[in-house]
């Protein structure tokens, strides 16, 4: 009981601390209302001193100080309140606020201010000493515990069909072949055509002569109706209609169309989720869709004619295990096109897979091979997230220049013919050096810019 007392002090406002910050806050919203804009700072500046100790209630105030800022046209303000907001989690996360600081861009985000007389109730039992205390104790049982799930996951289990195991040593059978191939970026970073929508997410239209393959399905980071891969399609003139079915390379939410899919374990192409009846749907790892049957794939797997699955190749980040698949396609004359949707399996332990899986020579990569050097695309307080948390051996060993360089002279040995760098996750630097290293057997990779083979 005095456990959960003394975390409830920490992480929940009190009955008292919650019915002042609602008086102060309603009265502000009042006052905004009648654009009295002084009363609104003055009982805006009231709850933040009570809320800033709680997430939500920190949050929330500084968002109606950006909002006020804004209905004034105080650039200064607005610019003050946004480096605020961002700031709010790490404080959060760290248990650390400056008590009585009243929020403000006038005043120092850091400097400790009087609380007013008549606030100071809301503030008995309050120490700044134990509110840092309880969060490391807290935060690092949570990190051990994660570390823990991760190190001890199981093996997604094999899934049924047309596939060969590691232990057996026999390479995939026959799957067919194209004749021609047309791999159409729908989401990535990089397009010459602005009136496309680009993101860092990811998603690929796979053209062959028998079928069409939507390849994951980007982010939605705004939660958009339409998405920005609806978007592009409506634009680019590709009806969901002509989709026969959907691959997706890994769980992760640039893939699967935004978090709240890949928190549900399943994805969507829009800000809804449409019928896909009719429509096959391959995964690395048990995903569900209303009315929908998805297949996991865990292994090299014919999926369609000329069509195949290296399966979902494991991998082990700071954020986590992920199983990722590539999608390889034979294409008649030449061999094999290997689609990449992040390149979280890294680049030498794909082409391993597929040599040992496959019996036809690699011919081209396209896709996106997770080389963020010497920053990624993803940022939060000036961390580079891309390179911290999903690549490399981990937050103290990201990937270097040097391994990327290592790994372009595996790919020349391997004699790759055609290759294509996505942005989502590469930075424009590697990009560049990918293009002059391979030359006229460089593509790059933009949206709605068809990269198109014939045998």
């Amino acid at each position: 009981m005095v456990f959960r007392f003394h975390i409830n002090k920490v992480f929940h406002m009190t009955s008292h601390a919650k019915r002042v910050f609602k008086e102060e806050m309603d009265l502000a919203k009042a006052r905004y209302t009648a654009r009295q804009w002084a009363e609104t700072i003055h009982h805006l500046e009231r709850a933040h001193i009570v809320g800033q100790r709680y997430f939500w209630g920190h949050l929330f105030t500084h968002l109606w100080m950006l909002r006020l800022a804004y209905a004034r046209q105080d650039r200064r303000e607005v610019m003050g309140q946004i480096t605020r907001i961002l700031a709010v989690p790490l404080g959060y996360v760290f248990g650390w606020v400056p008590v009585g600081n009243t929020g403000g861009a006038n005043v120092s985000p850091i400097r400790p201010m009087p609380i007013p007389q008549d606030l100071q109730s809301s503030f008995v039992g309050y120490s700044l000493r134990r509110q840092i205390m309880w969060r490391l104790v807290l935060f690092m049982g949570l990190f051990f515990a994660a570390w823990m799930v991760s190190t001890l996951a199981p093996a997604t289990p094999v899934a049924v069909g047309t596939q060969q195991g590691p232990e057996t040593g026999v390479k995939l059978a026959d799957f067919g072949s194209t004749q021609t191939l047309e791999i159409i970026p729908l989401v990535n970073w990089h397009s010459k055509n602005k009136s496309l929508r680009t993101e860092a997410g990811v998603s690929y239209l796979v053209k062959t002569d028998k079928h069409t393959v939507l390849f994951d399905m980007g982010w939605n980071e705004m939660d958009e109706a339409p998405s920005p891969l609806q978007h592009n399609m409506a634009a680019l003139g590709i009806a969901e209609a002509s989709i026969d079915a959907i691959f997706i390379s890994h769980a992760h939410h640039d893939h699967v169309g935004g978090f709240q899919w890949e928190r549900g374990g399943s994805f969507s192409l829009g800000k809804t989720q449409g019928d896909l009846k009719g429509k096959r749907v391959f995964a690395p790892v048990p995903l569900s869709y209303p009315g929908t049957a998805v297949q996991t794939i865990t292994q090299a797997t014919a999926l369609l004619p000329g069509i195949a699955s290296t399966g979902g190749i494991a991998r082990k980040l700071a954020m986590g295990r992920i199983d990722e698949q590539a999608m390889v396609i034979h294409v008649a004359g030449k061999g094999l096109v290997v689609i990449v949707g992040c390149g979280h399996q890294t680049v030498p332990k794909l082409l391993a897979q597929i040599q040992r899986d496959f019996d036809v020579p690699i011919y081209g990569i396209v896709g996106d091979l997770h080389y963020p050097v010497p920053s990624g695309r993803r940022t939060f307080m000036g961390l580079n997230l891309q390179r911290l948390l999903a690549s490399g051996e981990g937050i103290t060993q990201p990937i270097t220049l040097e391994q990327i360089q290592a790994e372009m002279d595996l790919l020349d040995r391997s004699n790759i013919k055609l290759l294509g760098i996505g942005g989502h996750d590469s930075s424009d630097e590697v990009i560049d050096l990918f293009a002059k290293r391979f030359g006229p057997r460089y593509r790059y990779v933009l949206v709605g810019n068809p990269i198109k083979l014939r045998s």
